[in-house]
């Protein structure tokens, strides 16, 4: 395990056991700062249990999915979204982000039709 605060790396271990998390699980816990945010929460057993409850409702077929970790959009807790928002928070980010680049980098705009030519010679 690549944690290493101890009561990070036992609150990972405990909270492993407890919620029977897979290692992917465990590992995304560990990449999102689980720990670390359940510390800034101002809910923590509402957010534990949350986290708990969810983690014991997965379907079988819902295992073999990739997570998404979005937490860099700011987005409420609790908070339903569709689809066109989730694109519009994305791509505004993305925007700010390659903006930041600066120099060798563009933002051409959202929804652009690209066209390749695949010719011969």
């Amino acid at each position: 395990m690549q944690v290493e605060k101890p009561e990070a790396r036992l609150f990972y271990e405990q909270e492993a056991a407890t919620a029977r998390w897979s290692k992917r699980a465990q590992e995304r816990q560990i990449g999102s700062l689980y720990y670390e945010r359940l510390l800034m929460s101002r809910d923590k057993r509402g957010m534990l249990a949350a986290d708990r409850k969810a983690t014991r409702e997965v379907h079988p077929l819902e295992i073999i999915k990739d997570p998404y970790v979005l937490e860099f959009l700011n987005l409420p807790e609790n908070h339903r979204l569709n689809e066109t928002e989730l694109e519009e928070r994305l791509i505004t980010h993305l925007q700010a982000f390659l903006l930041e680049l600066g120099h060798g980098f563009a933002f051409i705009g959202r929804q652009q039709r690209l066209t390749l030519g695949l010719g011969t010679k």
